[in-house]
């Protein structure tokens, strides 16, 4: 009976070590192709120059083909604005809770914050996705390094996981010397 107890015991602590000393999977690639990507949620950090003026905080962004819902906090985490994008209107929450709206979400950003933001155009960008009219520059496994689009310059940074499908954690946005966009994702929800 001991020696049973003792080999059930050995054999449920061999399982126990096998499994402690699985390695997880390095690189994580979303369960869908990166190109055929609709929806996603991300949260990271972003910094902000516009000419002499820089902004810094951390972002929230769900992206649906239906829209999108941008939360920009400054660096404690606090609400700073919300800008919810759907076909045909745009509207921005200030932290004072004023609301604005528009037909264009880019048009809008510009008018309020005073600067030109993408926001359109952010979705496939965060997805290193070009649109045929753009410039892009590719690694040599076919992922997007550099995207001349709109008057923007983007450079896309992919830490170090080496999938052709793996999604950036970098990017920086540019539009001439005055604006500047960076992004820092720290967790992305494909879908």
């Amino acid at each position: 009976m001991v020696a049973a107890f003792l080999r059930l015991g050995a054999g449920a602590l061999l399982a126990l070590l096998a499994a402690c000393s699985t390695v997880p999977e390095r690189y994580a690639v979303p369960a869908v192709a990166r190109e055929t990507l609709q929806s996603f949620q991300i949260e990271g950090r972003f910094s902000l120059r516009y000419e002499q003026a820089s902004y810094s905080g951390k972002i929230a962004w769900r992206h649906a083909p239906e829209g999108d819902d941008i939360f920009l906090m400054n660096p404690f985490g606090q609400g700073a604005a919300e800008i919810s994008r759907r076909p045909g209107v745009a509207r921005l929450v200030t932290a004072d809770q004023k609301e604005f709206q528009a037909a264009d979400a880019d048009q809008l950003v510009a008018d309020v914050l005073g600067y030109p933001l993408p926001v359109a155009g952010m979705g496939e960008w965060l997805l290193a996705r070009a649109a045929p009219a753009g410039a892009a520059e590719r690694d040599g496994a076919g992922r997007l390094l550099r995207l001349q689009e709109a008057g923007w310059s983007i450079d896309y940074d992919y830490g170090d996981n080496p999938s052709p499908q793996a999604l950036p954690v970098r990017l920086t946005a540019r539009r001439g010397e005055a604006l500047e966009l960076k992004l820092r994702i720290d967790d992305w929800s494909a879908q």
